[in-house]
């Protein structure tokens, strides 16, 4: 009956010390802290810093809005949301086909239903949203179908800023800890943010926090 026991305490001693071993070469692959944004305080996040000017296309003048973002839902690498826009004194101008046409739309309210793929390259620190666009019919449908044309399908860089360094102290030595964006993607109702810490020591060599 002990020899049974001593080698079950045997067995186990052996799985448990797999398990820690594997745990370990788990966390030195990963090697990085994950932060999970739920879709609901994005949304929050979001809507506080609207109404937000978007950039100009050279074929749109005028002004225009993003007035607000509801109904967000996060998927695999994907964002769909419902939004409103707001434009002053709008104009059209290019071309329909092959014929130049100048359109001028005044004051616009415009709602879309959208679908925005990301990918994030860690070298540049650039997060590449790719929206698809789908208008809503209003009394400017006209130009919604425009602003979809332009939009949908094309990928837009956003320079996403460092974060800033945390500086401690230990004893004599001081630590810099920089925290490198190395990922940011989604999967159901988050988004998820992959950090890779890396420690300066002075004095001191650089490493990474394993």
């Amino acid at each position: 009956m002990m020899k049974k026991s001593n080698n079950r305490l045997l067995i186990l001693a052996v799985l448990l010390s797999m398990l820690i071993l594997y745990s370990l070469a788990i966390a030195n692959r990963k090697n990085e802290i994950t932060i999970a944004v739920p879709a609901e305080l994005m949304a929050k996040i979001i809507n506080d810093a609207l109404p937000i000017e978007i950039a100009k296309k050279k074929e749109i003048s005028g002004a225009i809005w993003i007035q607000s973002i509801d109904k967000l839902k996060l998927g695999n690498d994907k964002i769909s949301f419902f939004m409103k826009m707001h434009g002053e004194d709008v104009e059209y101008t290019g071309k329909i086909g092959k014929t130049p046409v100048v359109l001028s739309f005044g004051t616009i309210d415009l709602a879309f239903n959208c679908d925005t793929s990301l990918r994030y390259d860690s070298e540049t620190n650039i997060l590449y949203v790719k929206p698809e666009i789908i208008a809503e019919e209003t009394e400017k449908e006209t130009l919604a179908l425009l602003l979809a044309a332009l939009v949908s399908g094309q990928e837009f860089p956003l320079e996403i800023q460092k974060l800033k360094p945390i500086i401690a102290k230990l004893g004599n030595a001081a630590l810099t800890i920089n925290m490198n964006i190395s990922n940011i993607y989604t999967l159901n109702d988050v988004l998820i943010i992959g950090i890779k810490p890396t420690v300066t020591k002075s004095p001191g060599s650089k490493t990474e926090l394993s």
